[in-house]
Parts: structure tokens; C-alpha cells; sequence
């Protein structure tokens, strides 16, 4: 599922790239693609899988963040 995408492309200005993976009742994001990143990339996360996809469809069902053109 896609929930955001910029109009530019990763080599005009950037992008923030993660791995999401369902692992059995965790949800885990890993993996982590940064371009100039920082020392330190973020760690890996892990969700409650129940959780993560009762948000998803709260995000999909409410969409007042996303910018109408």
C-alpha cells in the first residue's frame, strides 16, 4: 500500500525508503534507505500487527492529510 508519494523522484530531491514486512503477529519496518543520511539510520520497528492494519484503514477511510490538486 502506498500512502505518500512526492511529484519529484529520489535522484531530483531524495527519498526515504523502508522495508515493511509481516512477521507472523509483528509488523517490522527494517532496512532503511536514506539518501545524504545522517551517522546513524533509524533503528528497525516493530508493531502489533492488529494495530498496524486497524491504522492503515483508519488512514485509508480518513484521508483530510492528503492534498487534493
Amino acid at each position: 500500500m502506498e500512502l505518500g508519494e512526492p511529484e519529484c523522484t529520489g535522484g531530483c530531491c531524495g527519498f526515504l525508503s523502508v522495508v515493511v514486512q509481516r512477521l507472523g503477529d509483528i509488523v517490522q519496518w527494517s532496512d532503511w534507505e536514506v539518501p545524504y543520511a545522517p551517522a546513524a539510520l533509524p533503528p528497525e520497528f516493530h508493531f502489533d500487527a492488529g494495530q498496524y492494519d486497524a491504522e492503515l484503514d483508519h488512514v485509508e477511510a480518513d484521508r483530510w492529510w492528503q492534498v487534493h490538486t
